[in-house]
């Protein structure tokens, strides 16, 4: 076998895993319900994209509008990935259905932000007779800002089961996740309903 070859075989089994990994993921969201405070915690980027995409293709299929809060990836990026599923995100987004925000503008600027933002999506989500509101965000942008106790600190302020009727999945980097010790892991792990992991 050549090198080429034996390159071309280890990026499709890298693909594979890839897919299974968010295949297992995306099962675990399928189970999520209003109310629901979850951690995820994924491999690497292109399972995140996996995720993200499908997850948030069924959220806007089930007449939820979706809440996308992104670290890691550009919003181009974003939109390119949701494209590979077959979501029309810039036709979502002109209809209200999907909003894409920056993470590290949406919860350091002020950490409440996107929870004051999700609330007032729940009324216009009722408003317009929608399903609900689908909440996926990347928490990335409080290790880039050097803010883990306030990112503790956010996620214990927050209820298992919150008094709002938010689907919210908070996902971590497995990476950014192992950089935090083992108290901190815990204190966020336990402040969720489920842990998400493949």
């Amino acid at each position: 076998m050549t090198s080429a070859e034996e390159g071309s075989r280890r990026h499709k089994n890298k693909s594979k895993s890839t897919s299974s990994f968010a295949s297992s993921i995306i099962e675990k969201i399928r189970q999520s319900h209003p109310h629901d405070h979850d951690v995820m915690i994924y491999t690497d980027l292109p399972t995140f994209r996996q995720v993200y995409s499908q997850a948030t293709k069924e959220a806007l299929e089930r007449s939820e509008i979706v809440l996308l809060t992104t670290t890691y990836d550009s919003f181009q990026r974003v939109i390119d990935s949701l494209k590979q599923v077959g979501v029309s995100a810039n036709k979502e987004v002109k209809h209200g259905n999907l909003i894409i925000l920056d993470a590290v503008k949406a919860y350091q600027i002020d950490v409440l932000g996107v929870l004051n933002f999700a609330k007032s999506l729940l009324m216009r989500a009722a408003k317009d007779g929608k399903a609900g509101v689908f909440n996926i965000s990347d928490m990335g942008s409080f290790f880039l800002a050097d803010r883990i106790p306030t990112l503790v600190e956010y996620e214990r302020s927050l209820q298992k089961k919150m008094d709002i009727e938010l689907k919210s999945v908070c996902s971590y980097h497995k990476g950014d996740f192992e950089n935090l010790s083992k108290e901190q892991q815990e204190s966020i792990l336990s402040a969720h309903n489920r842990i998400i992991s493949a």
